[in-house]
């Protein structure tokens, strides 16, 4: 179904809220598999959004995924902080939405899971916090997120050791 949408590209545009809104049904349904295929499919179709200039569809999915990140199932919130990622590298670090500053926060006690999926997606993400916007976090909170990277650091599984770097 990507494959699709990125053939079509800009021409896909007509289709995306209809798309967007079954993917945020299928984001809410109690089948935890079906909620992993759609952030999946969210993460992959976030840059035909950005092509298709869909900033506002782009809000609402970062606005949607930070809801998610309460996710029980740590496959589906790895998925789901990937898609956020996604969403952070499209809209950039100033226009997203919610603000990085609430974001950060959510992502502290994230961190400290030790699913290998949400550990290495949640380092990417505090890694394109810390590349794109570092001003906007309080220091306070760096080093509470350096003394966590440390302990990403002792991963028996090279990328999370690899992404902590």
């Amino acid at each position: 179904f990507t494959k699709l949408l990125v053939a079509l590209q800009t021409r896909a545009k007509p289709y995306l809220p209809q798309i967007c809104g079954i993917l945020k049904w299928r984001l809410n349904h109690k089948s935890a598999t079906v909620r992993l295929q759609a952030a999946e499919l969210i993460g992959n179709i976030i840059p035909i959004l950005k092509v298709c200039d869909e900033e506002e569809l782009l809000r609402h999915f970062g606005v949607i995924l930070y809801e998610y990140l309460g996710e029980e199932y740590p496959d589906v919130l790895g998925s789901t902080l990937n898609a956020l990622c996604e969403v952070v590298r499209a809209l950039g670090v100033a226009d997203m939405s919610p603000p990085i500053k609430d974001l950060f926060q959510r992502l502290l006690p994230i961190l400290k899971n030790r699913h290998e999926k949400v550990q290495e997606n949640c380092i990417n993400l505090v890694g394109i916090v810390a590349r794109e916007g570092a001003e906007i976090v309080s220091a306070r909170e760096w080093i509470r997120v350096c003394f966590e990277l440390l302990d990403s650091l002792k991963a028996p599984k090279k990328r999370i050791r690899r992404a902590a770097v």
